[in-house]
């Protein structure tokens, strides 16, 4: 009879076939990133950080230009085919940005200039920048704060070998912005000095507060809105949490991480996801702390600490250097760009693609030079990576690329 099964053979047949094709439709899902997905645009001598806007389905960059800062720009992009849609001119270099969507601001560290420059998302121009830190005589500086002895000589070797006597005593890389209060939270690296945290008032365009106690080098920092914390990594294994509506620091925490260099804020599960960066910085923390410090990992490693108790959840090796990270929600990845390298002729960076609730590695992309920044267009499921020169690229003159990359859904 047609269309029935006879003989156990012919049923064997059908399982077999039937496997394959359940098999072979796994298999598409879990393909991940071809390169047939990758897209790549050369733009400029410089670009750092990208943002992504969704009510204006554009893509922001900060391209600050090292010989002729007047020449700095913000690039905005078609985040479909990467063209330029604009240039918007800036007097100093950006680098870190947060986008307000909802208000058309785009907010960039300046971080060489002590201010958080402002642009105009909308109209496609800068706005008056905010200062935020002053110039100081740091020998000076450093005496004030009680500095003395070795750790006092060490920095002023280091004023000596790089020709400074007046700077900015603090520099911002990132940037973090709160809708619910308009503030913009800026981790202030100190130059010889504990870090702090610039607290910026945007509906007033002005610094609102410098809150101290951040230690080594803070540099990461995320936000969970809904629960209105700001938390802060340094270089010296801690995790500092901050009350966002109060801005009272309400706990530093001993972590298992040495240098969180970026962090992201996993509402779902309430972690922190950030990348131990796995650089040699002891002679320059010893020498702040003032005793040898411990390590506590191997570098170079993705982490998930629980964000009330800082206590490691999960721990992955990625590649050598990770940079930047992106959580995934949609797709359930998370998205590492490792540099794979330190001022090397030859870069060989990646992107390294994991699981985002396990953190087991699925993929890793060659992605070289040095992929840095990440952002994510979730209604056209596309990535976006800033790629940075090498030593090699550097000396030909060759521009800084922004990388598209079409995702699939799992």
């Amino acid at each position: 009879m047609s269309g029935t099964i006879g003989t156990p053979r012919a049923l064997l047949s059908l399982l077999i076939a039937t496997s394959l094709v359940v098999a072979g439709a796994a298999q598409a899902r879990d393909a991940g990133i071809k390169p047939e997905d990758i897209q790549r645009q050369p733009l400029s001598s410089a670009l750092v950080e990208i943002a992504y806007s969704p009510s204006q389905q554009s893509l922001f960059v900060s391209a600050p230009d090292w010989k002729e800062e007047a020449r700095s720009r913000v690039l905005r992009l078609d985040p479909a085919t990467l063209a330029v849609q604009a240039e918007i001119p800036l007097q100093v270099k950006g680098f870190g940005v947060a986008l307000d969507d909802a208000g058309k601001r785009l907010y960039l560290t300046q971080g060489f200039n002590g201010s958080v420059g402002v642009v105009d998302t909308q109209t496609n121009r800068a706005l008056s920048s905010i200062p935020v830190t002053e110039k100081t005589m740091l020998e000076q500086t450093y005496k004030q704060a009680g500095i003395s002895g070795k750790r006092l000589e060490f920095l002023l070797k280091e004023l000596k070998r790089f020709k400074i006597t007046e700077d900015y005593q603090y520099r911002i890389r990132e940037v973090k912005y709160d809708a619910q209060t308009g503030r913009l939270f800026l981790p202030g690296l100190g130059f010889g000095v504990d870090s702090v945290l610039f607290v910026v008032d945007t509906r007033n365009n002005k610094l609102e507060k410098i809150i101290p106690g951040f230690g080594y080098n803070a540099v990461g920092i995320t936000l969970d809105e809904k629960g209105r914390r700001v938390f802060v990594s340094n270089m010296q294994g801690q995790l500092i949490t901050l009350n966002a509506d109060t801005l009272a620091i309400t706990s530093t925490k001993e972590i298992q991480a040495d240098q969180l260099l970026n962090l992201v804020y996993d509402g779902k599960n309430n972690r922190l996801l950030g990348v131990d960066q796995g650089i040699d910085r002891d002679d320059y923390r010893n020498t702040h702390l003032e005793h040898e410090y411990a390590k506590r990992s191997s570098g170079h490693r993705v982490f998930a600490l629980d964000a009330d108790s800082g206590k490691v959840l999960a721990s992955e090796l990625t590649d050598e250097v990770p940079i930047g990270l992106l959580l995934d929600d949609g797709n359930q990845r998370l998205y590492v760009a490792n540099r794979n390298g330190i001022r090397v002729d030859q870069g060989a960076g990646t992107l390294t693609v994991f699981d985002s609730n396990t953190l087991k590695r699925l993929q890793t992309l060659a992605l070289p030079p040095h992929p840095n920044s990440l952002a994510l267009d979730t209604r056209n499921n596309a990535l976006f990576v800033t790629v940075k020169n090498d030593g090699a690229s550097t000396k030909a003159g060759k521009p800084e690329s922004v990388v598209r990359i079409q995702l699939h859904k799992n």
